[in-house]
């Protein structure tokens, strides 16, 4: 007989609970290619995301259960963290490189999309693994490098200076360590990024989330991309 459920934390669009030592997740959509995601990234030996056990009786992901000792909603992270965070992703999107749907479609790797410290788990305050696998799509590492930029860096936060920001940014991307993916690549693409947020955020009546992305823009041009990308204009 299976234990009690507990919710756990998250789960925005899919609810999300623990039983023993797996996690159940409702499944919105077709999440074959999630699935076969998950299974290429246990086959080849990668450690930083949840094994897939199957489906359980009401047709919910069974997941291995990785505990976490930060809150998701943890924030104003350390410089060894940061570092910690761009080599995970690092890791990860090198696992993706010969995942059948990144060769078949030409890409470069399997875009998470939403890898931000609230999609983490954490041991001893370190990424360790990701989690929620819902929007992966094959892309670019500079696209999905980006958001997690954002996101990690918490780009608007008041704490922190327009050129505390670029030094933590140039910190990442020299953690991340590919060609593709400098200072100056991320400077430039941040304003993409959050722009394309806004609007889908627009299109789906979230006028909060399209209002932050909007004000990260704001100040993302002001002390980021015009440090960077100086348009000469008086």
């Amino acid at each position: 007989m299976e234990s009690t459920e507990t919710v756990l934390p998250g789960g925005q669009i899919n609810q999300v609970v623990r039983i023993g030592d797996t996690v159940r997740r409702s499944v919105t959509g077709d999440r074959s290619q999630q699935h076969a995601l998950l299974r290429h990234l246990e086959a080849i030996g990668f450690d930083g995301a949840p094994r897939l056990l199957g489906l359980d009786e009401q047709g919910r992901e069974i997941l291995t259960f990785l505990p976490s000792d930060l809150a998701a909603e943890a924030s104003g992270f350390s410089d060894a963290q940061l570092n910690a965070a761009a080599c995970l992703l690092r890791r990860y999107h090198d696992a993706t490189t010969t995942f059948v749907a990144v060769v078949a479609s030409g890409a470069e790797v399997m875009c998470h999309n939403d890898w931000t410290p609230a999609n983490t788990l954490f041991r001893a305050g370190m990424p360790y693994a990701l989690i929620d696998f819902d929007t992966a799509r094959p892309g670019t590492r500079l696209w999905d490098l980006t958001y997690s930029v954002w996101t990690w860096l918490d780009l608007s936060d008041p704490a922190y200076s327009g050129p505390e920001q670029l030094r933590r940014i140039a910190l990442f991307c020299e953690a991340y360590e590919h060609p593709s993916c400098t200072l100056a690549h991320v400077a430039g693409y941040l304003p993409t990024r959050q722009a394309g947020v806004a609007q889908w955020a627009r299109a789906n009546d979230r006028a909060a989330g399209a209002e932050w992305a909007l004000n990260c823009l704001d100040w993302t041009l002001a002390h980021i991309t015009d440090a960077i990308h100086p348009n000469g204009r008086p």
